[in-house]
């Protein structure tokens, strides 16, 4: 388990090196969705990050109020009160 903080750090280094992620997201329907892009912008106070979408170019705004994060040498996860687990993957 890690902390927001350490997430966040984790979140801004990547971003700041512009780095390529598959983020794959699983709701509580089950089924998984992948996605290639990388960090576009981070609001820590709010929690919220963005993720600019390589093929589309669209933004997603992830909240991540209250999750919890688990960190690897180069992944995050993170598990939302509401049962959505998102992974960022370095590519």
């Amino acid at each position: 388990m890690a902390s927001s903080e350490e997430a966040f750090a984790r979140f801004w280094m990547w971003k700041k090196s512009h780095t390529v992620l598959n983020l794959t997201v699983v709701t509580k329907g089950g089924i998984p969705e992948k996605l290639i892009g990388e960090i576009s912008a981070i609001d820590e106070d709010a929690s919220l990050v963005s993720f600019l979408v390589a093929g589309t170019r669209d933004f997603c705004r992830i909240l991540f109020a209250d999750a919890s994060f688990g960190l690897e040498a180069r992944a995050l996860s993170a598990e939302r009160p509401t049962g959505d687990v998102l992974r960022f993957e370095v590519r």
